[in-house]
């Protein structure tokens, strides 16, 4: 490096200089000429306390500091270190703002010099990583790193990463260096300083092709893989239980035999080639992702055509291609090809990249984002959105960089052969599974140009979460920020957005448009205003219906519009001004589109963008009709609240009250054969509320159910408290209290390691803070879903790194949550899983049933809530080895009618009925 850097790392005693905060520890390490030349730490006495919370963070206690110098004392020596060099530190604007507090009331003047944050380094060209903590950073570069928050051990990993930064920049082709040098001045530390030396120094030599990377346009690209030697040659599908066995010992001697998973295998090659539909339940543990895997690619050599699989989760998907697709790779006599399928809008456009970069842009998240993706093409084969770490401002980015389907192909035809999505379609044309998911599967299969095969073979993995997805697709939604993003970046003739830009065009190329003297500036005026203010009624009218108390969903009932007689006025004037609109803007178009030849290719991408908008008020003007004007009866109507005091906190929402054999048909009915599977579809041995959830209860379907082969009786023991009161005289806040006791005692009993279902995040939300706040656990880490922040996938990581941890969560971790071992011990359901009889969805379709004559409890709120108690219990037990309880807190298993159901819905298992003492022997025992 031809710059000195002195990398610094600072421990204080809180957050805020401004505030008062003092340095207890300072930290520097001196680069020169890519070497550590020099190390200097110390403790600094803060001439204040050090707070308990500290203490813990950093390991620093006033006694460590009693005999410390002050900052005044070695102010000059920090002065020297810092003379003549760039400032480095991992998230440099918080080292640097306390040391300047601190120089200035020491009366040294403040560091002028430059100054370089590892955070942007790493975000640059670390755009895949998981997270940019100094511990993930250095655990991702195998960096030592054995004391985190002190500052000595941090200030040298962050020194290790600088030079593994810089390296990683001269590994770049000078092109992309230069891209990355345009962008940077935009950056809030001197990033340009240290890319200028790298391609300093890379100028100085002759460059070194990559064999790795294929430049393009101006870009470097990751290679991508050759395709298969396909080296199939007619292996039949060994229908003979032995020969599967061995095959599977072949190449995992340790593999157990599992007789569910055997018979899975052919019920599944067999509906495939007599094309039939088949719905199989398959028990946790039975290993249902090889059960299909397995037949699925045999069938597709033989036909030589693509078997699709479908799930509703992205980290389903995520174990299918890095755990099970290379495990069953070694378990055949032959080779396959799987690959991932997405929807349009997960790829990078390279066509409209292009263009971004040709902008002048001196926005930071913009720029930023821009160097994250020129780094990450150096990277991807696939252009997938997932595979980044974008900030919630680089995903506002990629929104206007993300592929869509553009009106004018020359716009992409440049880019054709590069094109992500393009060459997804084209590599999942020649493998042999395409794995893709829900949302997706059933947005292609509707479509007139089609991706997915039209008459294929489908497994339909997490079925259970089928007719949600299938509602979803057909519903509809309208968000105020979403609108509003359109609306500002069409703006009007006078704000220099999109429509500025089209009426340019329109003049330059002496265009007449009719009816061109009637006011679009002033429509979209009027409906930007009045918007507004149909969003603000709402919001006033939502407060006075709930009385202060909002919930997260309330119904918008066509029998009671009444209520919504202002707001239903104003959306028939937003109706008739987005008819306006669509014609007034689809007219300038359609003249502009008249002369496509003589337009360059700017004013194309000018017009493209304006045709998506215009989609938008198409779509918009449909809502506002179906939601206001003429609703169906077959659709259930809402409103999202978030936040009622402003009118972006509502969004509407509608989708179809229960699914229909029309619904099934429009998705499925010319596919040759469907399997649907999960791990929990059966209500007391039928599968009759499965097949009515999709309205196939007519159909001739085949079903098998393949049990768990867990011994479940010496694995599991349930709790239900004798003496805790019964839920329903309680109000949330009241059962949260009594509740956090029996929470308390098991967390104690099983030294942590326990997860507590809630079916509401407002009594979590309670439980919780009434936990925390009594002190009784203070000597655990606690992580609940939607306070502690994070994604799921980050408190389960979380909650699996600390020995005594407790994970309180709602919806999404009663499913999907693998934890084996022992990190999860106790297992803790705080209220049976009915669905508040309330909620808009829950009581739409309860009374759509009791229209029908049926019993709504027994026919939809029972089952459904028997399916997910299913799914709650199905976190605990993992693997054959596990051992765990069950508490469930909800007195209604046992005394009410219906508790028998729920204790029938799980393996047999011994119940026990304890009081609070007794819960917490039988856990320290059992675990």
């Amino acid at each position: 490096m031809t710059q000195r850097y002195v990398v610094i790392d600072l421990e204080t005693t809180g957050n805020s200089s401004k505030k008062g905060d003092r340095i207890i520890q300072f930290a520097a390490v001196v680069i020169e000429e890519d070497q550590i030349v020099e190390e200097f730490s110390t403790y600094i006495h803060p001439e204040q306390e050090i707070s308990l919370f500290i203490e813990e963070l950093t390991g620093i206690s006033n006694e460590t500091v009693k005999d410390a110098p002050i900052f005044e004392e070695v102010a000059e020596h920090i002065v020297s270190l810092l003379e003549g060099a760039c400032f480095v530190a991992h998230n440099v604007l918080f080292d640097l703002s306390f040391l300047q507090e601190e120089l200035t009331r020491c009366g040294h003047e403040p560091f002028y010099g430059s100054t370089l944050d590892t955070v942007e380094l790493a975000k640059i060209l670390k755009p895949t990583s998981d997270g940019y903590k100094l511990h993930q950073l250095a655990k991702e570069d195998r960096i030592e790193h054995l004391r985190p928050h002190q500052a000595d051990s941090d200030a040298y990993a962050t020194a290790l990463l600088l030079l593994s930064f810089k390296e990683k920049l001269l590994s770049l082709p000078l092109m992309t260096l230069k891209q990355l040098y345009r962008l940077s001045f935009s950056l809030q530390s001197e990033v340009s300083e240290l890319i200028n030396d790298c391609m300093a120094i890379k100028l100085s030599k002759a460059e070194v092709h990559e064999p790795n990377l294929v430049t393009y346009r101006g870009l470097a690209f990751k290679k991508g893989k050759q395709g298969l030697e396909d080296n199939y040659q007619e292996n039949e599908y060994p229908t003979d239980r032995q020969m599967k066995i061995k095959m599977l010992k072949a190449a995992f001697p340790e593999f157990e035999s599992r007789f569910g998973q055997l018979q899975m295998m052919d019920v599944i090659y067999g509906s495939f080639e007599s094309e039939k539909d088949a719905i199989i339940e398959a028990g946790t543990g039975i290993g249902k992702s090889l059960g299909y895997l397995l037949p699925a690619v045999y069938f597709a050599k033989k036909k030589q055509q693509p078997v699709v699989i479908s799930t509703y989760t992205l980290q389903l998907q995520d174990q299918l291609l890095q755990k099970e697709i290379p495990k069953l790779k070694e378990i055949l006599p032959f080779d396959f090809q799987a690959v991932l399928l997405k929807g349009r809008s997960n790829y990078l456009s390279l066509a409209k990249f292009e263009r971004a970069l040709r902008e002048k842009d001196d926005h930071y998240e913009s720029a930023l984002t821009k160097m994250q993706i020129i780094v990450w093409l150096t990277e991807t084969e696939t252009g997938d959105r997932d595979e980044l770490n974008l900030s919630s401002g680089g995903q506002l980015v990629w929104n206007r960089l993300q592929s869509d389907h553009f009106v004018y192909p020359g716009l992409k035809k440049p880019w054709i052969e590069m094109d992500f999505f393009e060459k997804a379609k084209r590599t999942a044309a020649r493998a042999d599974l395409i794995i893709t998911n829900h949302a997706f599967l059933m947005t292609d299969l509707i479509t007139d140009d089609a991706i997915l095969p039209k008459q294929g073979y489908i497994i339909l993995d997490e079925a259970h979460h089928l007719e949600q997805a299938a509602s979803k697709q057909f519903g509809r939604r309208l968000d105020y920020i979403f609108v509003k993003t359109f609306l500002n970046r069409l703006g009007t003739s006078e704000q220099k957005q999109l429509l500025y830009r089209l009426e340019r065009i329109v003049a330059n190329h002496g265009l007449e448009v009719e009816r061109a003297k009637e006011n679009l500036d002033g429509k979209l005026t009027d409906f930007a205003y009045e918007f507004e203010q149909l969003f603000v009624i709402i919001a006033n009218q939502t407060n006075k219906l709930v009385k202060g108390i909002v919930p997260k969903r309330l119904a918008f009932k066509i029998e009671e519009r009444i209520h919504w007689q202002r707001a239903t006025l104003l959306a028939e004037r937003l109706y008739d001004l987005l008819q306006s609109i669509v014609r007034l803007l689809g007219e300038k178009l359609d003249v502009l589109k008249q002369h496509e030849a003589s337009l360059g290719k700017n004013a194309l991408f000018y017009v493209n963008d304006c045709e998506v908008i215009l989609g938008h008020f198409i779509e918009t003007k449909d809502i506002l009709f179906e939601f206001f004007i003429q609703p169906r009866e077959d659709y259930i109507y809402w409103l999202d609240c978030i936040n009622t005091s402003m009118p972006n906190g509502v969004v509407l929402s509608a989708q179809p009250v229960l699914g229909s054999e029309e619904l099934w048909n429009a998705y499925f009915g010319q596919q040759k054969s469907v399997i649907m599977t999960s791990a929990t579809l059966s209500v007391k041995q039928s599968f009759q509320f499965f097949k009515t959830q999709l309205g196939i209860e007519k159909k001739d379907i085949y079903t098998a159910s393949f049990p768990s082969p867990f011994h479940y009786k010496e694995q599991v023991k349930v709790l239900v408290p004798r003496d805790i009161p019964d839920i329903q005289t309680l109000s949330i806040e009241e059962f949260a209290e009594a509740s956090a006791n029996y929470i308390i005692a098991g967390v104690q009993a099983a030294q942590g390691r326990t997860m507590v279902l809630f079916t509401s995040h407002e009594m979590l939300r309670a439980a919780y803070y009434t936990i925390k706040d009594c002190g009784l656990l203070d000597d655990y880490t606690l992580f609940a879903q939607g306070i502690s922040g994070g994604s799921k996938m980050r408190l389960l990581r979380n909650f699996q790194t600390f020995d005594k941890a407790v994970l309180f969560g709602t919806t999404s971790l009663w499913e999907g949550v693998d934890i084996p071992g022992e990190d999860l011990s106790c297992l803790m359901i705080v209220r049976l899983p009915f669905s508040p009889p309330d909620e808009p969805i829950t009581e739409a379709r309860c009374q759509l049933l009791a229209k029908k004559g049926k019993n709504a409890f027994s026919s939809y709120s029972l089952p459904e809530a028997l399916l997910r108690f299913r799914q709650g219990f199905g976190r605990l037990i993992r693997t054959s080895s596990d051992r765990g309880v069950l508490v469930v807190l909800d007195r209604r298993v046992l005394t009410a009618k219906y508790g028998v159901e729920f204790q029938r819905a799980l393996p047999p298992v011994e119940w026990q009925e304890v009081s609070i003492n007794e819960m917490a022997t039988v856990i320290e025992e059992w675990v």
